[in-house]
């Protein structure tokens, strides 16, 4: 590794161990200027996530399921016509852009913040914010804190290498707070450090957080989510720079999931040939019933809707994951639609 690359991902990982954590995934070399046609001729698309409830988390049978599994399996379905045809690839947070970089996987999904340092010092490019996060914090309910306010001193189980880290050494220069970081290299570490007593405060982003939180406690009384945020998370999927295609492709597969939210095309709609045909532009070029959407992109017309078909649009996709009719119970917050008091707001398509 170089002291480059150490530098460059201080925050978004450092890469050791990423050739171990993706040894048993064997993906070709990808020409850097056509993933499109290295996915189809290995008909399958490995996809990097981190291993997390609701977002990333593996089944007793094995399938992995969640919102960004989900979005793993929009792109495959857009691609290669087949949902399951993804290699799901675990990684730790300091191997996930080397992973990417070194073309082991073909897109990373896995909670990655879009940051200067990072956009314009990795060999990676971030395809469009599909997830609002911020940084925040459980306690030991026993500690009788119920804010940061109420927080001078604290040893903090944190994933190394991450800007979780970096945002808690930050706030805890500025505010003067006496917060030590114990670290740890995975997110099983850090929660195992924290519920076993090893530190005060556990912290990362807050869908993460609650996550870990409802996965890992024996019993969710014994806590206490803190209400405060120290962060904005702009999280995206990312690729490897020098395929402009494939990086429009990620980024208009997340689109369009947003898009058949704003018009009203479900799940249901996009799986029906038979369904009556919309009199929205948008919405008719999201079924691929006007033409010319895909050329661009070297794929067909149907690709919005076989990527819809596969796992409905965004709202559908966070509720079924995250939402209040999920395990978690996360209200849609900032990741509404704009005309819903959120951020999303799709870019046009046509």
């Amino acid at each position: 590794m170089t002291d480059r690359w150490k530098h460059l991902c201080r925050g978004a990982g450092s890469l050791l161990g990423a050739a171990a954590v993706v040894a048993g995934l064997a993906v070709p070399p990808a020409t850097a200027a056509d993933t499109v046609a290295a996915v189809r001729e290995r008909g399958v698309l490995a996809c990097g996530i981190g291993e997390i409830r609701g977002l990333a988390e593996r089944r007793d049978d094995g399938r992995f399921v969640g919102f960004r599994a989900d979005v793993c399996r929009a792109v495959a379905a857009a691609v290669l016509g087949e949902p399951d045809a993804v290699e799901f690839v675990p990684l730790v947070a300091g191997a996930r852009f080397e992973a990417l970089a070194r073309n082991e996987i073909d897109v990373l999904v896995a909670g990655a913040t879009w940051t200067l340092a990072r956009d314009a010092g990795l060999p990676i490019q971030f395809t469009g914010v599909h997830f609002y996060d911020g940084q925040g914090f459980v306690a030991h309910r026993r500690s009788g804190w119920t804010s940061l306010d109420d927080v001078t001193e604290a040893r903090v189980c944190v994933v190394s290498d991450t800007t979780s880290l970096d945002n808690l050494r930050t706030f805890a220069r500025t505010t003067g707070r006496r917060l030590e970081p114990v670290e740890r290299v995975t997110r099983e570490g850090a929660w195992e450090a924290f519920v076993t007593n090893g530190c005060d405060l556990m912290t990362q982003d807050m869908t993460a957080l609650v996550a870990g939180l409802r996965a890992r406690a024996v019993d969710l009384a014994d806590y206490t989510v803190l209400p405060d945020r120290i962060s904005r998370e702009p999280l995206s999927p990312a690729v490897r720079d020098g395929d402009k295609r494939w990086a429009a492709l990620v980024r208009f597969v997340v689109n369009a999931l947003v898009l058949a939210e704003a018009v009203g095309v479900t799940q249901a709609v996009a799986a029906d040939p038979a369904a009556a045909a919309p009199d929205d532009p948008e919405a008719r070029r999201l079924l691929g019933l006007e033409p010319g959407l895909g050329a661009d992109l070297g794929l067909d017309d149907q690709w919005a809707r076989r990527a819809l078909a596969a796992v409905g649009h965004y709202g559908e996709v966070f509720e079924r994951h995250l939402g209040a009719g999920s395990p978690l119970g996360l209200p849609r917050g900032d990741n509404a639609l704009w005309r819903d008091g959120g951020l999303l707001y799709p870019l046009p398509m046509r």
